[in-house]
């Protein structure tokens, strides 16, 4: 039966995995070892190499697009030297979830060999957070990745950051189940991560407040954030009141920005002055430099401005050139006293920072004292407001938060305030929610939740997969006011909504049983005359009832037709008569009531034939055509 059946080893390579999967062993052929079973494979052959192309048609598995290896034991890459252009160069979805990984350094060995990938698994490896391998990896790798799903794997929000700097075209990463309590993300501090992605997924884990989910708020592309399985409890943006540093406007946060700049560039920058310090220079000393100090002050503000990033020797020397081509003929004495103390000053600013020797200004009036920690102090200008920065530009100034997401699903979560679900109106794009099973409106039927739901939220057309239509929105918003109408707590989705609809009248409760009658007295006529008063149950058919008149009228019930005349239509003359000819109809269809009519009308027909015995409650008999015989002895 070939060869006995070897157990697998507990760990491998991921090159290895690869080949016991999709490579056919020679030596064990098609069968499985002795087991009684077949296995049967299918793979399409290998393509034929393109113009150009120098792998694809040489390579064992160069067909093979689409790797599936988890739950497969793997613990390292075991990437031979000659990388996998001879075995697999073509896979551009690889999955490698459920795994024995621990190590960053073989999951980006496996993707560097892999330059066509665009998919990748590597949930559920507890993969060591090592955010310097990433940022030092020699190789360039996932270059193509759009999609990274890193479910179970606890990678921290740093290793994070480090792969959205090196994937510059990831549009989707899942990071569900990794514990996350907060969100360690800052755009401003890495404004090259995530720059492309669009699908964020982050359910099920532990965040409890919107304040870390509004961290996000300023990548470009998001359009998709899913939030599900979160202790979230609440969704209120952040208001005027509560907003943070990077939420003031633009002039505040630059200004202070730009002051909290100068005050850094005073204590490396030994001939600056901060704002305080200026402030207590005496009178005299601003006699004797004698420099207008709105041209400083302008200046200071063009030139932190302008060299945020410059190292100091470049500030000194845009100091010394900008203030050179701002003074006047008049303060040339004051120019050369102030340019040769700048020198000075910024040189050995420049050249010892740390130095702990004090030294002397040979400037008029001007002096400079060195502590131990190398800083010091320069008279460059003085003002009533003291040293100001030029407010530097906000990147993010003008921008939207959320300028993008048109879908958010937070189902499951802790969300319990009409003010929450109302604060999702800000979402200038969203048009798509999943909001299922959370406490707000527990005790309501799902068909109103929906209807409250549809009604508090007007630019979503998506609600939890389902489409909403102009006409049931209507109806939503309808059912909103009424539902709202005599409630104290009413939400402010109310006010707008009676403002557009107007007060509306309660809506009448309707017992459709109401009137019900499960008997009903009627007259049976035929021919004019009252044949029977009958008491009939309404929930009868109407074929029942032609069965019982074709009785009375002694008639095939083939022939009868039933005509109802309610009593109500002869009392005021009107006569109206409906046909009762579906047979298997009730009568309650046609609102039998008592006093009603009931027409027996019989078809003509030239043969008359012979009701069965079977459907008489007794014997009875129709005349019979005569024989032929008895037909030719009446003619005679």
């Amino acid at each position: 039966m070939g060869s006995q059946h070897q157990r697998k080893p507990t760990a491998r390579s991921f090159v290895q995995a690869l080949r016991d999967k999709y490579c056919l062993d020679p030596d064990e052929g098609f069968g499985d070892g002795g087991t009684g079973f077949v296995q049967i494979m299918f793979a399409t052959g290998p393509r034929t190499p393109r113009k150009g192309d120098k792998t694809g048609g040489k390579a064992e598995l160069g067909h093979l697009k689409t790797a599936v290896l988890d739950h497969s034991r793997i613990t390292h890459a075991g990437i031979p030297p000659a990388g996998l252009a001879e075995l697999c160069p073509n896979i551009t979805d690889l999955d490698l979830s459920t795994n024995l990984l621990s190590s960053w350094r073989e999951a980006l060995a496996v993707l560097t060999v892999l330059p066509k990938v665009k998919s990748v698994s590597f949930s559920f490896n507890r993969l060591h957070s090592d955010v310097n391998l990433i940022d030092t990896w020699a190789e360039p790798f996932g270059q193509r990745l759009e999609h990274v799903m890193l479910n179970g794997t606890g990678a921290s929000w740093d290793v994070i950051k480090a792969l959205g700097r090196h994937l510059p075209h990831l549009k989707e990463l899942h990071l569900c189940k990794n514990d996350y309590e907060t969100i360690d993300f800052d755009d401003t501090v890495d404004p090259a991560a995530l720059t492309k992605l669009e699908i964020l997924t982050l359910s099920e884990n532990h965040i409890r407040s919107w304040q870390e989910v509004w961290k996000l708020r300023y990548l470009p592309s998001l359009q998709s954030l899913i939030l599900s399985g979160n202790p979230l409890e609440d969704l209120v943006i952040a208001d005027e009141s509560n907003k943070t540093a990077d939420d003031m406007p633009p002039e505040t946060a630059s200004t202070r920005d730009g002051q909290e700049q100068s005050h850094e560039i005073s204590r490396d920058f030994p001939g600056s002055l901060t704002s305080s310090e200026a402030e207590s220079q005496s009178e005299d000393d601003a006699t004797d430099i004698k420099v207008d100090y709105s041209e400083i002050q302008d200046l200071v503000r063009d030139v932190l401005g302008n060299v945020t990033r410059s190292s100091l020797e470049n500030l000194k020397k845009c100091v010394l050139e900008e203030y050179r081509s701002k003074c006047t003929p008049k303060d040339t004495q004051t120019e050369s006293k102030d340019e040769r103390s700048g020198e000075i000053g910024a040189k050995q600013a420049v050249d010892q920072p740390d130095s702990s020797r004090k030294d002397t200004d040979q400037s008029d009036g001007s002096a400079q004292t060195y502590d131990q920690s190398g800083t010091g102090n320069q008279i460059l200008g003085q003002s009533e407001g003291g040293l100001l920065s030029k407010p530097r530009p906000d990147v993010r100034a003008g921008m939207t938060p959320f300028a993008q997401l048109k879908s958010l699903s937070v189902s499951d979560t802790s969300v319990c305030s009409w003010r929450d679900l109302e604060a999702l109106q800000n979402f200038s794009k969203l048009d798509t929610l999943r909001v299922q099973g959370i406490p707000l409106l527990q005790d309501v039927s799902p068909e109103d939740r929906r209807q409250l739901f549809i009604a508090s939220l007007p630019t979503i057309t998506k609600l939890n997969g389902s489409r909403v239509a102009d006409s049931e929105r209507e109806k939503a918003e309808r059912f909103f006011l009424r539902h709202f109408a005599d409630k104290e707590d009413q939400p402010a989705t109310y006010r707008l909504l009676k403002e557009k609809h107007g007060e509306l009248s309660p809506v009448r409760q309707v017992d459709i049983r109401r009137g019900f009658n499960p008997w009903a007295e009627v007259r049976l006529v035929y021919g004019g005359r009252t044949v029977e008063e009958a008491t009939l149950r309404t929930n009868q058919t109407i074929g029942k009832l032609k069965d019982y008149c074709a009785h009375l009228v002694k008639q095939h019930p083939s022939r009868v037709r039933l005509y109802h005349v309610a009593r109500n239509s002869w009392e005021d003359g009107t006569s109206e008569m409906t046909e009762l000819f579906l047979d298997s109809l009730p009568l309650s269809r046609y609102d039998m009531k008592d006093g009603d009519e009931v027409l027996i009308d019989v078809a003509s027909s030239r043969r008359r034939t012979r009701i069965p015995d079977s459907r008489l409650p007794y014997q009875f008999y129709q005349p019979i055509r005569p024989s032929s015989n008895q037909a030719c002895s009446n003619r005679t």
